[in-house]
């Protein structure tokens, strides 16, 4: 069964924050890609920066992603790949309230993507098929 995770960080107003996370928005697919694809539980996953009411600079990280499962076996798969682990580790820097105490393990990964998780229910997703990444894969090969 698919599952949403909407999460949004508000971040930090200064010039250094706002570029890093003009990059992170940039560089997103290239720099998570393996990752995304070794986890064949990934339908979709996209960055989106939520502009400030003024029309000038960014306020938030928006981190949409449709994954098959429940959301702490979702969560464990990303912990344990370095890649998205430093996806991770940038966004917490340029949040403006970031984890307290700092993410050092599983857990904690957890509880900060669940606590700015706006979509906390799989009812919350509109589901227009019910097969996994695993079965899509499987009826269309990669050419």
């Amino acid at each position: 069964m698919a599952n949403p995770l909407t999460l949004y960080v508000p971040i930090k107003q200064d010039p250094l924050t706002q570029a890093a996370a003009q990059a992170a928005y940039e560089s997103f697919v290239d720099s998570v890609k393996a990752g995304l694809d070794a986890s064949n539980i990934l339908h979709y996953a996209r960055v989106a920066l939520v502009p400030n009411p003024s029309g000038e600079g960014i306020l938030g990280i928006l981190l949409i992603t449709t994954f098959d499962g429940e959301m702490n076996p979702y969560l464990k798969f990303f912990w344990q790949n370095e890649g998205t682990r430093k996806a991770f580790a940038g966004i917490a820097a340029i949040a403006l309230n970031p984890p307290s105490p700092p993410v050092t393990d599983l857990t904690g990964f957890e509880n900060f993507i669940n606590e700015n998780n706006l979509n906390k229910r799989s009812k919350d997703l509109y589901k227009g098929y019910t097969q996994s990444v695993l079965q899509i894969k499987a009826a269309f090969p990669p050419k």
